[in-house]
């Protein structure tokens, strides 16, 4: 199930993009002629501010790391069937006490969050410590997914004050040329001045807020899998039998993937 979710996180992505360019395309071709709506001036100036307010309010790694995180509007978060076959395995030879075999098997875990949480149940760690580890590995999880989501949020607020900076700088270049008269620079810097804020625009509602919007979604997600598998961890540890902890982490990601749905 958690697949399919994933699946559809992908194909509303995909379509979306494309419906972006059908209307970018219906409305440059409206007037008949779509090199109206180019302005090299008007790109400069919400282009180059939204790249200086990128450099001056977040340090590099944070740039990257939303940059990056763009793929993820793409990918989804993935299913749990990976880490709950882990969990099934480490937990029934917890449950048959071959402790130096469920302790091997946790070394091959592949998720580092769930690697954690079952080695601290192997080793005999009170259900309080475990609890305040992966409930704190939880929250650091979701402070840096969310750090991606603010980068696109500050600067979807700031392009279309960008795009108004250049529709001034349009409007003052037009008032200079009235006295001239000359029809020719008072066309150009009223394009500048009317432009610029139509790509303050588009980027702000077509491309930052989306995004944000997006990566939202997946912090949802992942937090709520994260959830998921730290429960399978307290059972685990409380020595609950395999087949309640399958039922009960079944029943679980029913739950998120219907929830997930719903917002979707």
């Amino acid at each position: 199930m958690a697949r399919a979710g994933s699946s559809r996180f992908i194909l509303t992505s995909v379509l979306g993009i494309l419906a972006t360019i059908g209307l970018l395309w219906f409305v440059t071709h409206a007037s008949g002629d779509a090199r109206f709506f180019y302005n090299e001036e008007g790109l400069v100036i919400v282009g180059g501010g939204v790249v200086c307010v990128t450099l001056l309010a977040f340090r590099g790694d944070e740039i990257r790391a939303a940059l990056s995180a763009i793929a993820a509007v793409f990918r989804g978060t993935g299913g749990l069937d990976r880490e709950v076959a882990d969990l099934m395995d480490v937990s029934k030879l917890l449950y048959a006490k071959q402790i130096a075999a469920a302790d091997e098997r946790v070394r091959k875990v592949n998720s580092p969050f769930l690697r954690l949480g079952l080695q601290m149940v192997v080793d005999g760690a009170s259900l309080d410590d475990i609890m305040h580890v992966m409930n704190w590995r939880i929250q650091k999880q979701a402070e840096a997914e969310q750090a991606q989501t603010r980068f696109f949020r500050v600067l979807a607020s700031f392009a279309p004050a960008f795009g108004l900076l250049g529709t001034l700088a349009g409007m003052v270049g037009m008032l200079k040329q009235l006295g001239a008269g000359d029809i020719g620079l008072i066309g150009s810097s009223m394009a500048i001045a009317m432009l610029a804020t139509l790509y303050g625009l588009i980027l702000a509602n077509l491309v930052f807020k989306p995004l944000a919007i997006k990566l939202e979604q997946r912090t949802t997600e992942h937090v709520a899998q994260l959830n998921i598998l730290l429960e399978g961890v307290v059972l685990a540890h409380l020595n609950r039998s395999p087949s309640v902890i399958q039922e009960t982490l079944a029943s679980y990601l029913m739950d998120v993937h219907e929830e997930v749905g719903r917002g979707r």
